[in-house]
């Protein structure tokens, strides 16, 4: 029987940190998030519940370490799962960007001034900018967790996804983006993974001797185990990829309806603005907060913009009724707004007529199409 590690080992703390981080990263299925962002309040109440499920079994695990056959198994088992969950992960976002649907390259950013954009807008608009910037970012995440997938290249893979990851940790921090949580995580997860081949990078790059290559554990128990272990592995390793192809191919359509050519596409500004006050419609002054004075349609997303207020839309059109349904967007990324029904007329090629309801008021719109280029595509 293999004996227990002591305290001082490395052994000992790998694997506390491999159940504390395993509960940790399965903590990301229970988070609640209502839109695109996290770092709510209960995102970190379920990450202290799955590092205290982790402590918890590592304690009954080091407890019954005598009674558990080939005890000395969980760190390489926690190991490739960790591996696993973050190449899944991190596949994801990859392939977002490498179809260009993370950061839209839209018309109304490229008109805003930043100061009317959160620091968060300003960094998806410079992302955006540029679709090749974009898909080389995407590729920067495809590669070093297809590399996590395979024992072989794990170690090329942590290399390059600590880099990256903690890139997106500190664009995160520093332009207030509000995944910061889970981005730290990964961060996290990633040194982890690279900690493990520690002997190795030691002796490579500071001490300047010979690297062995690694080696797999080797199995002394029943081959039944063996090949069971083997199955579940392969099975997860083909689920990751084949749901992340999935997902890719809905990046991709998603991606194209950004482009998406609707009867109210492009950037419009008005010439006529009137809101509705007890049946009756009277004329707006400029100066008004709710002055729709630039609309913008970039496929199925939109702003809409006063010289005080800018709202962010998505909306789905009804051609038959010529109504739009549109639903807004808080600051935090959240599309749980009640919609509001717009009804528009394209009075001419370049002009547009739009009845909206903006933040209470109903307003009738008369708009032209800008000409000047707002998007390099």
């Amino acid at each position: 029987m293999i004996r227990r590690p002591g305290l001082t080992t490395s052994q000992f703390w790998n694997t506390l940190f491999a159940f504390l981080l395993t509960g940790a990263a399965f903590s990301v299925f229970f988070q609640q998030s209502p839109g695109g962002c996290g770092d709510y309040p209960q995102n970190f109440e379920v990450l202290y519940l799955g590092l205290g499920a982790g402590a918890f079994l590592f304690v009954i695990y080091w407890l019954l370490w005598r009674l558990i056959p080939h005890a000395g198994w969980a760190l390489p088992v926690l190991d490739v799962t960790i591996r696993f969950y973050l190449a899944s992960v991190i596949l994801g976002y990859g392939f977002a960007k490498v179809f260009v649907s993370q950061f839209p390259h839209l018309m109304a950013n490229m008109d805003a001034r930043f100061t009317e954009l959160s620091p968060m807008r300003v960094a998806w608009a410079f992302f955006g900018y540029s679709r090749g910037y974009q898909m080389f970012l995407g590729w920067g995440e495809v590669i070093p967790a297809l590399l996590l997938l395979f024992r072989r290249t794990s170690l090329l893979g942590a290399l390059l996804m600590l880099v990256v990851m903690l890139n997106v940790f500190l664009i995160n921090i520093f332009f207030d983006v509000c995944v910061k949580l889970n981005s730290g995580l990964y961060t996290v997860l990633s040194l982890f993974i690279l900690l493990q081949h520690t002997p190795r990078l030691w002796n490579f790059f500071i001490a300047n001797r010979m690297t062995p290559p690694t080696m797999a554990d080797v199995w002394a128990g029943p081959r039944w185990v063996l090949w069971t272990g083997r199955v579940v592995k392969y099975a997860a390793l083909a689920w990751i990829l084949w749901t992340n192809g999935q997902a890719a191919v809905n990046m991709m359509q998603y991606a194209q309806s950004h482009v998406a050519q609707t009867p109210v596409q492009g950037a419009w500004r008005a010439f006529e603005v009137r809101r509705q006050q007890d049946s009756v419609w009277t004329a707006m002054d400029p100066n008004d907060s709710l002055y729709a004075g630039k609309i913008f349609f970039d496929g199925y997303n939109g702003v809409i913009r006063s010289e005080w207020i800018r709202d962010r839309f998505r909306f789905s059109l009804d051609s038959a009724s010529s109504s739009l349904t549109v639903n807004f967007t808080n600051a935090r990324n959240e599309w749980n707004i009640a919609p509001e029904q717009w009804v528009y007329q394209v009075v001419a090629a370049d002009t547009l007529s739009l009845t909206t309801v903006w933040r209470g008021s109903t307003i009738a719109v008369k708009a032209v199409r800008r000409k000047e280029k707002l998007t390099r595509y």
